[in-house]
Protein backbone atom coordinates (compact mmCIF):
# COMPACT_ATOMS: atom_id res chain seq x y z
CA UNK A 1 0.00 0.00 0.00
CA UNK A 2 2.50 2.44 0.83
CA UNK A 3 4.36 1.74 -2.73
CA UNK A 4 1.11 2.65 -4.65
CA UNK A 5 0.91 5.90 -2.42
CA UNK A 6 4.32 6.88 -3.20
CA UNK A 7 3.21 6.16 -6.72
CA UNK A 8 0.29 8.58 -6.86
CA UNK A 9 2.79 11.27 -5.19
CA UNK A 10 4.88 10.84 -8.30
CA UNK A 11 2.10 10.84 -10.72
CA UNK A 12 0.92 14.26 -9.41
CA UNK A 13 4.56 15.48 -9.44
CA UNK A 14 4.87 14.13 -13.29
CA UNK A 15 1.57 15.99 -13.93
CA UNK A 16 2.27 19.27 -12.42
CA UNK A 17 5.51 19.71 -14.71
CA UNK A 18 4.08 18.58 -17.22
CA UNK A 19 0.99 20.39 -17.37
CA UNK A 20 1.80 23.90 -15.77
CA UNK A 21 3.69 26.01 -18.37
CA UNK A 22 6.14 28.26 -17.75
CA UNK A 23 7.07 27.12 -14.03
CA UNK A 24 10.25 27.41 -15.21
CA UNK A 25 12.77 29.31 -17.11
CA UNK A 26 13.94 25.74 -18.72
CA UNK A 27 10.46 24.24 -19.85
CA UNK A 28 12.45 21.43 -21.46
CA UNK A 29 14.63 20.45 -18.03
CA UNK A 30 10.91 20.32 -16.43
CA UNK A 31 9.02 17.85 -18.79
CA UNK A 32 12.11 15.66 -18.77
CA UNK A 33 11.41 15.69 -15.09
CA UNK A 34 7.64 15.58 -15.33
CA UNK A 35 8.14 11.72 -17.70
CA UNK A 36 10.75 10.59 -15.29
CA UNK A 37 8.45 11.19 -12.59
CA UNK A 38 5.69 9.35 -14.51
CA UNK A 39 7.80 6.42 -15.15
CA UNK A 40 8.14 6.36 -11.51
CA UNK A 41 4.97 6.20 -10.40
CA UNK A 42 4.26 3.71 -13.45
CA UNK A 43 6.98 1.78 -11.97
CA UNK A 44 5.98 1.84 -8.29
CA UNK A 45 2.27 1.28 -9.30
CA UNK A 46 3.63 -1.96 -10.78
CA UNK A 47 5.33 -2.91 -7.51
CA UNK A 48 2.48 -2.23 -5.84
CA UNK A 49 0.77 -5.01 -7.23
CA UNK A 50 3.53 -7.43 -7.29
CA UNK A 51 3.28 -10.16 -4.77
CA UNK A 52 7.01 -12.93 -4.79
CA UNK A 53 6.19 -16.60 -3.48
CA UNK A 54 9.44 -17.99 -1.92
CA UNK A 55 11.02 -21.38 -3.47
CA UNK A 56 9.79 -23.93 -0.93
CA UNK A 57 6.17 -22.06 -0.15
CA UNK A 58 2.76 -21.80 -2.18
CA UNK A 59 0.93 -18.70 -2.60
CA UNK A 60 -3.10 -18.36 -1.83
CA UNK A 61 -4.62 -15.32 -2.87
CA UNK A 62 -7.53 -13.86 -1.21
CA UNK A 63 -9.73 -11.59 -2.76
CA UNK A 64 -11.40 -8.79 -0.55
CA UNK A 65 -13.75 -7.55 -3.74
CA UNK A 66 -16.26 -9.97 -5.85
CA UNK A 67 -19.19 -11.52 -5.94
CA UNK A 68 -20.11 -13.66 -2.78
CA UNK A 69 -19.28 -17.43 -3.40
CA UNK A 70 -22.39 -19.67 -3.98
CA UNK A 71 -23.88 -21.37 -0.55
CA UNK A 72 -21.61 -24.08 0.84
CA UNK A 73 -19.07 -22.74 -1.15
CA UNK A 74 -15.46 -22.14 0.09
CA UNK A 75 -13.13 -21.47 -2.06
CA UNK A 76 -13.50 -18.97 -5.36
CA UNK A 77 -12.94 -20.40 -8.77
CA UNK A 78 -14.42 -17.68 -10.50
CA UNK A 79 -13.16 -14.53 -9.31
CA UNK A 80 -15.60 -14.60 -5.61
CA UNK A 81 -15.05 -13.02 -2.59
CA UNK A 82 -12.55 -15.24 -0.44
CA UNK A 83 -10.06 -17.71 -0.74
CA UNK A 84 -9.04 -18.68 -4.70
CA UNK A 85 -8.87 -21.88 -5.87
CA UNK A 86 -5.37 -21.35 -7.93
CA UNK A 87 -2.08 -21.64 -5.97
CA UNK A 88 0.85 -19.39 -7.15
CA UNK A 89 4.20 -20.99 -7.62
CA UNK A 90 7.42 -19.43 -7.07
CA UNK A 91 8.14 -15.75 -8.18
CA UNK A 92 7.17 -12.86 -8.75
CA UNK A 93 3.38 -12.46 -9.82
CA UNK A 94 2.10 -9.26 -10.64
CA UNK A 95 -1.58 -7.40 -11.07
CA UNK A 96 -2.53 -8.62 -7.53
CA UNK A 97 -3.81 -5.01 -6.10
CA UNK A 98 -2.86 -4.26 -2.54
CA UNK A 99 -6.44 -2.98 -1.52
CA UNK A 100 -8.33 -5.91 -3.81
CA UNK A 101 -6.07 -8.91 -3.03
CA UNK A 102 -4.18 -10.39 -0.25
CA UNK A 103 -1.43 -12.91 -0.19
CA UNK A 104 -0.77 -16.14 2.31
CA UNK A 105 1.86 -18.10 1.84
CA UNK A 106 1.97 -21.86 2.76
CA UNK A 107 4.45 -24.25 3.32
CA UNK A 108 4.74 -27.25 0.72
CA UNK A 109 3.87 -30.91 1.77
CA UNK A 110 6.56 -33.80 1.48
CA UNK A 111 5.36 -37.04 1.52
CA UNK A 112 8.04 -39.15 2.75
CA UNK A 113 9.30 -42.82 1.31
CA UNK A 114 6.73 -45.73 2.39
CA UNK A 115 4.25 -43.45 3.14
CA UNK A 116 0.93 -41.87 0.51
CA UNK A 117 -1.03 -38.76 1.04
CA UNK A 118 -4.27 -39.40 1.69
CA UNK A 119 -6.45 -36.12 0.43
CA UNK A 120 -9.77 -34.67 0.94
CA UNK A 121 -11.62 -32.05 -0.65
CA UNK A 122 -13.00 -29.26 1.36
CA UNK A 123 -15.16 -28.28 -1.65
CA UNK A 124 -16.23 -29.43 -4.84
CA UNK A 125 -19.37 -31.11 -6.27
CA UNK A 126 -21.56 -33.67 -3.54
CA UNK A 127 -20.40 -36.80 -3.73
CA UNK A 128 -22.22 -39.53 -5.73
CA UNK A 129 -24.89 -41.08 -4.28
CA UNK A 130 -24.45 -44.51 -2.41
CA UNK A 131 -20.29 -43.63 -2.87
CA UNK A 132 -18.00 -42.49 0.22
CA UNK A 133 -14.51 -41.97 -1.80
CA UNK A 134 -14.49 -39.87 -4.48
CA UNK A 135 -14.11 -41.38 -8.47
CA UNK A 136 -9.56 -42.09 -8.85
CA UNK A 137 -8.19 -38.93 -11.17
CA UNK A 138 -5.69 -40.33 -13.84
CA UNK A 139 -3.07 -38.17 -12.29
CA UNK A 140 -2.40 -36.50 -8.59
CA UNK A 141 -1.31 -33.45 -10.24
CA UNK A 142 -4.69 -32.52 -11.91
CA UNK A 143 -6.74 -33.31 -8.81
CA UNK A 144 -4.16 -30.91 -7.01
CA UNK A 145 -5.00 -28.02 -9.39
CA UNK A 146 -7.95 -25.80 -8.12
CA UNK A 147 -8.94 -24.54 -11.24
CA UNK A 148 -9.55 -28.07 -13.19
CA UNK A 149 -10.70 -29.17 -9.43
CA UNK A 150 -13.49 -26.60 -8.86
CA UNK A 151 -14.14 -24.12 -12.37
CA UNK A 152 -14.44 -27.38 -14.47
CA UNK A 153 -16.71 -29.07 -12.30
CA UNK A 154 -14.76 -32.47 -12.24
CA UNK A 155 -13.95 -32.65 -8.30
CA UNK A 156 -16.15 -33.85 -5.46
CA UNK A 157 -16.07 -32.82 -1.92
CA UNK A 158 -15.00 -35.33 0.15
CA UNK A 159 -12.32 -38.31 0.66
CA UNK A 160 -10.59 -39.14 -2.53
CA UNK A 161 -9.42 -41.98 -3.85
CA UNK A 162 -6.53 -41.13 -5.40
CA UNK A 163 -3.49 -40.94 -3.21
CA UNK A 164 -0.41 -38.87 -3.17
CA UNK A 165 2.57 -41.03 -3.88
CA UNK A 166 6.08 -40.43 -1.91
CA UNK A 167 7.39 -36.68 -3.19
CA UNK A 168 6.92 -33.22 -2.95
CA UNK A 169 3.84 -31.50 -3.61
CA UNK A 170 2.21 -27.42 -3.88
CA UNK A 171 -1.71 -27.38 -2.79
CA UNK A 172 -3.78 -25.15 -1.69
CA UNK A 173 -4.74 -25.87 1.97
CA UNK A 174 -8.24 -24.05 1.80
CA UNK A 175 -9.57 -26.72 -0.96
CA UNK A 176 -7.47 -29.89 0.38
CA UNK A 177 -6.67 -31.49 3.27
CA UNK A 178 -4.12 -33.76 3.27
CA UNK A 179 -2.62 -36.47 6.02
CA UNK A 180 0.47 -38.65 5.93
CA UNK A 181 -0.14 -42.29 5.93
CA UNK A 182 2.18 -45.11 6.10
CA UNK A 183 1.64 -47.27 2.49
CA UNK A 184 0.78 -51.26 2.68
CA UNK A 185 3.73 -53.09 2.94
CA UNK A 186 3.39 -56.97 2.19
CA UNK A 187 6.35 -59.03 3.94
CA UNK A 188 7.69 -62.03 2.70
CA UNK A 189 5.83 -65.19 3.96
CA UNK A 190 2.48 -63.21 3.70
CA UNK A 191 0.17 -61.67 0.86
CA UNK A 192 -2.54 -59.14 1.69
CA UNK A 193 -6.23 -59.14 1.16
CA UNK A 194 -7.98 -56.71 -0.46
CA UNK A 195 -11.84 -55.95 0.76
CA UNK A 196 -12.14 -52.55 -2.01
CA UNK A 197 -15.42 -49.93 0.03
CA UNK A 198 -15.80 -48.42 -2.99
CA UNK A 199 -16.18 -48.87 -6.41
CA UNK A 200 -18.51 -50.82 -9.08
CA UNK A 201 -20.67 -53.39 -8.28
CA UNK A 202 -19.30 -56.37 -10.14
CA UNK A 203 -21.80 -57.84 -12.75
CA UNK A 204 -20.43 -60.52 -14.39
CA UNK A 205 -20.91 -61.33 -17.87
CA UNK A 206 -23.48 -63.48 -19.73
CA UNK A 207 -23.16 -67.13 -18.41
CA UNK A 208 -19.68 -66.50 -16.69
CA UNK A 209 -19.78 -67.23 -13.31
CA UNK A 210 -19.24 -65.58 -9.80
CA UNK A 211 -17.38 -67.41 -6.74
CA UNK A 212 -19.20 -66.77 -4.05
CA UNK A 213 -18.29 -67.71 -0.49
CA UNK A 214 -20.84 -67.90 2.42
CA UNK A 215 -22.63 -65.62 0.24
CA UNK A 216 -19.70 -62.89 -0.31
CA UNK A 217 -18.49 -63.00 -4.27
CA UNK A 218 -14.29 -62.93 -4.92
CA UNK A 219 -14.55 -59.56 -7.61
CA UNK A 220 -12.10 -58.86 -10.04
CA UNK A 221 -9.58 -56.07 -9.40
CA UNK A 222 -11.43 -52.74 -9.23
CA UNK A 223 -14.72 -53.70 -7.84
CA UNK A 224 -16.41 -52.91 -4.73
CA UNK A 225 -15.51 -56.08 -2.56
CA UNK A 226 -13.01 -58.89 -1.91
CA UNK A 227 -10.71 -58.77 -4.26
CA UNK A 228 -9.64 -62.42 -5.59
CA UNK A 229 -6.19 -61.67 -6.27
CA UNK A 230 -4.29 -61.01 -3.53
CA UNK A 231 -1.01 -58.74 -3.22
CA UNK A 232 2.61 -60.31 -2.78
CA UNK A 233 5.22 -58.81 -1.04
CA UNK A 234 6.11 -55.66 -2.14
CA UNK A 235 5.19 -51.89 -1.42
CA UNK A 236 1.66 -50.83 -2.80
CA UNK A 237 0.62 -46.91 -2.64
CA UNK A 238 -3.29 -47.51 -2.02
CA UNK A 239 -5.79 -45.76 0.18
CA UNK A 240 -5.48 -46.89 3.54
CA UNK A 241 -9.24 -45.73 4.27
CA UNK A 242 -10.94 -47.15 1.20
CA UNK A 243 -9.33 -50.57 1.73
CA UNK A 244 -9.52 -52.66 4.11
CA UNK A 245 -6.11 -54.41 3.69
CA UNK A 246 -6.00 -58.03 5.71
CA UNK A 247 -2.66 -60.11 5.73
CA UNK A 248 -2.71 -63.31 5.66
CA UNK A 249 0.44 -65.94 6.41
CA UNK A 250 1.23 -68.11 3.93
CA UNK A 251 4.44 -70.03 6.02
CA UNK A 252 3.79 -73.29 7.34
CA UNK A 253 1.54 -72.77 10.92
CA UNK A 254 2.49 -75.45 13.46
CA UNK A 255 0.26 -75.68 16.28
CA UNK A 256 0.97 -78.12 19.26
CA UNK A 257 -0.84 -78.88 21.80
CA UNK A 258 1.08 -80.71 25.05
CA UNK A 259 1.31 -80.55 29.13
CA UNK A 260 -1.75 -81.20 30.86
CA UNK A 261 -3.45 -77.49 30.08
CA UNK A 262 -3.34 -78.07 26.23
CA UNK A 263 -3.19 -81.73 25.69
CA UNK A 264 -6.43 -82.97 24.00
CA UNK A 265 -7.95 -84.95 26.31
CA UNK A 266 -9.56 -88.45 25.45
CA UNK A 267 -11.89 -90.71 26.82
CA UNK A 268 -11.36 -94.42 25.40
CA UNK A 269 -14.19 -97.02 25.30
CA UNK A 270 -13.33 -98.62 28.53
CA UNK A 271 -13.69 -95.65 30.50
CA UNK A 272 -9.91 -94.06 30.77
CA UNK A 273 -9.33 -90.30 30.22
CA UNK A 274 -6.00 -89.53 29.89
CA UNK A 275 -4.17 -86.81 27.88
CA UNK A 276 -2.56 -86.97 24.41
CA UNK A 277 0.00 -84.69 23.38
CA UNK A 278 -0.39 -83.38 19.52
CA UNK A 279 1.09 -81.39 17.27
CA UNK A 280 0.22 -80.45 13.25
CA UNK A 281 1.40 -78.36 10.55
CA UNK A 282 -0.78 -76.75 8.09
CA UNK A 283 0.01 -74.21 5.50
CA UNK A 284 -2.48 -71.25 3.23
CA UNK A 285 -1.58 -71.00 -0.29
CA UNK A 286 -1.61 -67.50 -1.56
CA UNK A 287 -4.03 -68.15 -3.93
CA UNK A 288 -6.58 -69.48 -1.72
CA UNK A 289 -6.13 -66.41 0.93
CA UNK A 290 -8.96 -64.52 -0.34
CA UNK A 291 -11.13 -67.75 -0.07
CA UNK A 292 -10.35 -68.00 3.63
CA UNK A 293 -10.75 -64.46 4.28
CA UNK A 294 -14.68 -64.51 2.85
CA UNK A 295 -14.95 -67.58 5.42
CA UNK A 296 -13.17 -66.44 8.47
CA UNK A 297 -13.06 -62.71 8.05
CA UNK A 298 -8.72 -62.43 9.36
CA UNK A 299 -7.89 -65.55 10.35
CA UNK A 300 -4.86 -63.94 11.90
CA UNK A 301 -6.35 -61.59 13.98
CA UNK A 302 -6.01 -62.24 17.98
CA UNK A 303 -8.87 -63.19 19.63
CA UNK A 304 -10.03 -64.91 22.85
CA UNK A 305 -11.02 -68.26 22.99
CA UNK A 306 -13.77 -68.82 25.19
CA UNK A 307 -13.34 -72.34 26.08
CA UNK A 308 -9.09 -72.00 26.63
CA UNK A 309 -9.65 -68.41 27.84
CA UNK A 310 -6.42 -68.11 25.44
CA UNK A 311 -5.29 -65.67 23.39
CA UNK A 312 -5.09 -66.94 20.21
CA UNK A 313 -6.03 -66.07 16.43
CA UNK A 314 -8.86 -66.82 14.74
CA UNK A 315 -8.18 -69.92 12.80
CA UNK A 316 -7.21 -71.82 15.38
CA UNK A 317 -10.07 -70.92 17.24
CA UNK A 318 -12.63 -71.48 14.98
CA UNK A 319 -10.98 -74.41 12.98
CA UNK A 320 -8.03 -76.27 13.77
CA UNK A 321 -8.91 -76.43 17.44
CA UNK A 322 -12.08 -77.84 17.29
CA UNK A 323 -11.60 -80.21 14.42
CA UNK A 324 -8.65 -82.20 15.95
CA UNK A 325 -10.16 -82.27 19.11
CA UNK A 326 -13.14 -83.85 17.60
CA UNK A 327 -10.96 -86.08 15.81
CA UNK A 328 -9.08 -87.54 18.05
CA UNK A 329 -12.08 -88.39 20.43
CA UNK A 330 -14.22 -89.56 18.23
CA UNK A 331 -11.26 -92.01 17.49
CA UNK A 332 -10.52 -92.75 21.32
CA UNK A 333 -14.65 -93.77 21.95
CA UNK A 334 -13.72 -96.97 19.62
CA UNK A 335 -10.80 -98.22 21.56
CA UNK A 336 -9.61 -99.37 24.77
CA UNK A 337 -7.17 -97.48 26.18
CA UNK A 338 -4.28 -100.07 25.74
CA UNK A 339 -5.42 -100.41 22.34
CA UNK A 340 -5.52 -96.96 21.71
CA UNK A 341 -1.66 -97.08 23.18
CA UNK A 342 -0.96 -99.79 21.00
CA UNK A 343 -2.54 -98.84 17.83
CA UNK A 344 -0.76 -95.41 17.98
CA UNK A 345 0.61 -95.19 14.03
CA UNK A 346 -2.65 -96.21 13.15
CA UNK A 347 -4.76 -93.39 15.23
CA UNK A 348 -1.78 -90.79 13.89
CA UNK A 349 -2.51 -91.85 10.15
CA UNK A 350 -6.30 -91.95 10.44
CA UNK A 351 -6.18 -88.37 12.15
CA UNK A 352 -3.78 -86.96 9.60
CA UNK A 353 -6.54 -88.07 6.52
CA UNK A 354 -9.38 -86.91 8.93
CA UNK A 355 -7.86 -83.52 9.03
CA UNK A 356 -6.93 -83.11 5.57
CA UNK A 357 -10.68 -83.79 4.40
CA UNK A 358 -12.02 -81.21 7.07
CA UNK A 359 -8.93 -78.70 5.87
CA UNK A 360 -9.85 -78.98 2.38
CA UNK A 361 -13.36 -77.48 2.56
CA UNK A 362 -11.30 -74.30 4.05
CA UNK A 363 -8.81 -74.65 1.00
CA UNK A 364 -6.01 -75.65 3.77
CA UNK A 365 -3.41 -77.85 3.41
CA UNK A 366 -2.21 -80.13 6.16
CA UNK A 367 1.45 -81.33 6.53
CA UNK A 368 0.31 -84.26 8.98
CA UNK A 369 -0.93 -85.05 12.38
CA UNK A 370 2.09 -86.32 14.73
CA UNK A 371 1.62 -87.93 18.19
CA UNK A 372 3.57 -87.13 21.25
CA UNK A 373 2.80 -88.89 24.63
CA UNK A 374 0.01 -90.45 25.22
CA UNK A 375 0.22 -89.88 29.11
CA UNK A 376 -2.29 -92.52 30.33
CA UNK A 377 -0.66 -93.21 33.39
CA UNK A 378 -2.13 -89.62 34.71
CA UNK A 379 -4.50 -91.48 36.85
CA UNK A 380 -3.86 -94.29 39.31
CA UNK A 381 -6.27 -96.83 37.17
CA UNK A 382 -4.10 -95.59 34.41
CA UNK A 383 -0.56 -96.84 35.87
CA UNK A 384 -2.15 -100.03 36.75
CA UNK A 385 -3.31 -100.86 33.39
CA UNK A 386 -0.15 -100.00 32.00
CA UNK A 387 1.04 -101.97 34.86
CA UNK A 388 -1.08 -105.06 34.22
CA UNK A 389 0.21 -104.73 30.32
CA UNK A 390 4.22 -104.68 31.26
CA UNK A 391 3.73 -107.88 33.55
CA UNK A 392 2.15 -109.40 30.68
CA UNK A 393 4.65 -108.51 28.13
CA UNK A 394 7.50 -109.72 30.67
CA UNK A 395 5.92 -113.01 30.52
CA UNK A 396 5.35 -112.99 27.16
CA UNK A 397 9.04 -111.98 26.76
CA UNK A 398 10.66 -114.99 28.89
CA UNK A 399 8.39 -117.51 26.87
CA UNK A 400 9.40 -116.12 23.69
CA UNK A 401 13.22 -115.96 25.40
CA UNK A 402 12.98 -119.72 26.17
CA UNK A 403 11.29 -120.84 23.14
CA UNK A 404 14.24 -119.02 21.74
CA UNK A 405 17.04 -120.98 23.63
CA UNK A 406 15.18 -123.93 23.01
CA UNK A 407 15.57 -123.03 19.17
CA UNK A 408 19.09 -122.46 19.19
CA UNK A 409 20.40 -125.50 21.32
CA UNK A 410 18.25 -127.36 18.85
CA UNK A 411 20.22 -125.82 15.86
CA UNK A 412 23.27 -126.34 17.95
CA UNK A 413 23.02 -130.13 18.17
CA UNK A 414 22.48 -130.04 14.46
CA UNK A 415 25.16 -127.76 13.67
CA UNK A 416 27.68 -130.56 15.66
CA UNK A 417 25.91 -133.61 14.14
CA UNK A 418 26.39 -132.22 10.80
CA UNK A 419 30.05 -130.93 11.80
CA UNK A 420 30.97 -134.48 12.65
CA UNK A 421 29.11 -135.89 9.65
CA UNK A 422 31.49 -133.29 7.69
CA UNK A 423 34.51 -134.18 9.04
CA UNK A 424 33.84 -138.28 8.85
CA UNK A 425 33.42 -137.45 5.13
CA UNK A 426 36.58 -135.43 4.81
CA UNK A 427 39.01 -138.13 6.30
CA UNK A 428 37.01 -141.05 3.82
CA UNK A 429 37.26 -138.76 1.00
CA UNK A 430 41.37 -138.20 2.08
CA UNK A 431 41.62 -141.82 2.69
CA UNK A 432 40.56 -142.96 -0.78
CA UNK A 433 42.54 -140.12 -2.43
CA UNK A 434 45.68 -141.64 -0.41
CA UNK A 435 44.63 -145.29 -1.89
CA UNK A 436 44.75 -143.83 -5.25
CA UNK A 437 48.03 -141.57 -4.82
CA UNK A 438 49.99 -144.90 -3.62
CA UNK A 439 48.61 -146.65 -6.65
CA UNK A 440 50.11 -144.08 -8.84
CA UNK A 441 53.35 -143.39 -7.22
CA UNK A 442 53.34 -147.93 -7.14
CA UNK A 443 53.04 -148.17 -10.86
CA UNK A 444 54.94 -145.31 -11.46
CA UNK A 445 57.97 -147.47 -9.35
CA UNK A 446 57.15 -150.23 -11.28
CA UNK A 447 57.64 -148.14 -14.59
CA UNK A 448 60.50 -146.72 -13.09
CA UNK A 449 61.98 -149.90 -12.67
CA UNK A 450 61.39 -151.44 -15.68
CA UNK A 451 63.04 -148.43 -17.16
CA UNK A 452 66.12 -148.56 -14.95
CA UNK A 453 66.97 -152.29 -15.84
CA UNK A 454 66.31 -151.94 -19.27
CA UNK A 455 68.90 -148.99 -19.21
CA UNK A 456 70.96 -151.44 -17.28
CA UNK A 457 70.41 -154.31 -19.51
CA UNK A 458 71.41 -152.12 -22.96
CA UNK A 459 74.45 -150.25 -21.30
CA UNK A 460 76.00 -153.63 -20.43
CA UNK A 461 75.52 -154.70 -23.94
CA UNK A 462 77.11 -152.35 -25.34
CA UNK A 463 80.15 -152.20 -22.73
CA UNK A 464 80.23 -155.29 -23.59
CA UNK A 465 80.28 -154.98 -27.02
CA UNK A 466 82.95 -152.13 -26.77
CA UNK A 467 85.22 -153.86 -24.98
CA UNK A 468 84.84 -156.98 -27.16
CA UNK A 469 85.93 -154.79 -30.29
CA UNK A 470 88.45 -152.95 -27.77
CA UNK A 471 89.82 -156.50 -26.95
CA UNK A 472 90.14 -157.32 -30.13
CA UNK A 473 92.08 -154.33 -31.12
CA UNK A 474 94.46 -153.71 -28.57
CA UNK A 475 94.28 -157.30 -26.46
CA UNK A 476 92.29 -158.20 -23.30
CA UNK A 477 95.57 -156.42 -20.87
CA UNK A 478 95.70 -153.59 -22.81
CA UNK A 479 91.78 -152.74 -22.73
CA UNK A 480 92.45 -153.31 -18.59
CA UNK A 481 94.97 -150.72 -18.78
CA UNK A 482 92.91 -148.38 -20.10
CA UNK A 483 90.20 -148.65 -17.36
CA UNK A 484 92.74 -148.00 -14.82
CA UNK A 485 94.12 -144.92 -16.32
CA UNK A 486 90.34 -143.25 -16.31
CA UNK A 487 90.39 -144.82 -12.77
CA UNK A 488 93.45 -142.97 -11.38
CA UNK A 489 92.19 -139.78 -14.10
CA UNK A 490 88.92 -139.82 -12.38
CA UNK A 491 90.42 -140.42 -8.62
CA UNK A 492 93.41 -137.87 -8.42
CA UNK A 493 95.47 -141.20 -7.64
CA UNK A 494 99.36 -140.71 -6.44
CA UNK A 495 100.67 -143.38 -7.67
CA UNK A 496 104.47 -142.90 -7.78
CA UNK A 497 105.50 -144.08 -4.36
CA UNK A 498 103.92 -146.89 -4.03
CA UNK A 499 104.97 -148.38 -7.89
CA UNK A 500 108.53 -147.59 -7.37
CA UNK A 501 108.66 -149.24 -3.38
CA UNK A 502 107.41 -152.65 -5.22
CA UNK A 503 109.96 -154.98 -6.30
CA UNK A 504 110.61 -158.69 -7.48
CA UNK A 505 109.42 -158.18 -11.24
CA UNK A 506 106.07 -157.25 -10.60
CA UNK A 507 104.01 -155.54 -13.27
CA UNK A 508 102.64 -152.45 -14.14
CA UNK A 509 98.99 -153.59 -13.65
CA UNK A 510 100.02 -154.74 -10.34
CA UNK A 511 101.29 -152.27 -9.44
CA UNK A 512 98.23 -150.11 -10.37
CA UNK A 513 96.24 -152.21 -8.28
CA UNK A 514 98.02 -152.23 -4.87
CA UNK A 515 98.00 -148.44 -5.21
CA UNK A 516 94.59 -148.42 -5.45
CA UNK A 517 93.75 -150.67 -2.61
CA UNK A 518 95.70 -148.61 -0.38
CA UNK A 519 93.97 -145.58 -1.43
CA UNK A 520 90.72 -146.60 -0.64
CA UNK A 521 91.92 -148.58 3.18
CA UNK A 522 90.22 -145.69 5.60
CA UNK A 523 92.56 -145.50 8.86
CA UNK A 524 90.46 -145.62 12.37
CA UNK A 525 92.21 -144.89 15.55
CA UNK A 526 92.99 -147.84 17.78
CA UNK A 527 91.24 -148.19 20.68
CA UNK A 528 93.59 -149.26 23.49
CA UNK A 529 96.78 -147.13 22.11
CA UNK A 530 94.77 -144.17 19.85
CA UNK A 531 97.16 -144.98 16.82
CA UNK A 532 95.12 -145.22 13.30
CA UNK A 533 94.62 -148.70 12.07
CA UNK A 534 93.40 -149.79 8.94
CA UNK A 535 89.67 -151.48 8.54
CA UNK A 536 90.58 -153.26 5.77
CA UNK A 537 90.56 -156.76 6.06
CA UNK A 538 93.73 -156.86 4.21
CA UNK A 539 95.06 -154.48 6.45
CA UNK A 540 97.91 -156.81 7.43
CA UNK A 541 98.46 -158.58 4.75
CA UNK A 542 102.21 -158.48 4.00
CA UNK A 543 102.07 -156.57 0.60
CA UNK A 544 100.66 -153.95 2.41
CA UNK A 545 103.27 -154.26 5.05
CA UNK A 546 105.92 -153.83 2.68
Amino acid sequence: MGLFVLAIIFALVGAVLLGVPGLHRNPHLVRAGGFIALVIAIGLVALSTAIFVDDDKGGIVVRKFGPNLPPNRVVASHGEKGPQAEVLGPGWHFGYWPWLYDLNLVDTLTVDQGHVGVVSALDGKPMPPGEIFAPRWESSEDMLDGRKFLAEGLGYRGPQLTVLTPGRYRFNPRLFSVVSKPALMVDVGEVAVIKSNTGLDYQPAEGATVELVNGTPLVPDGYRGIWRTPRTPGAYYMHPDAFTIIKVKTTNRTYTYQDKHWAIRVRSKDGFTFPVDVRMSVSISASEAAHLVALLGNPDQIIKDDQEDEIITVLEARVILPLIRTIFRNTAETMNALQFVNSRSKVESEASNAMRTELGRYRIASEGVFIGNIELDETDAGKQLLATMTEREVALNQQGTFKEKQNAEEARARFILAQEEAEQQRKLAQAKYQVLVREQEAKAREVEATGEARYISITAEAKQQAYTSMARAIGAQGVTMLELLKVVADGKVQITPQVMVGGGGAGVIEALAGTMLGRAITPVPDQATGAASATSPGANSPQNRR
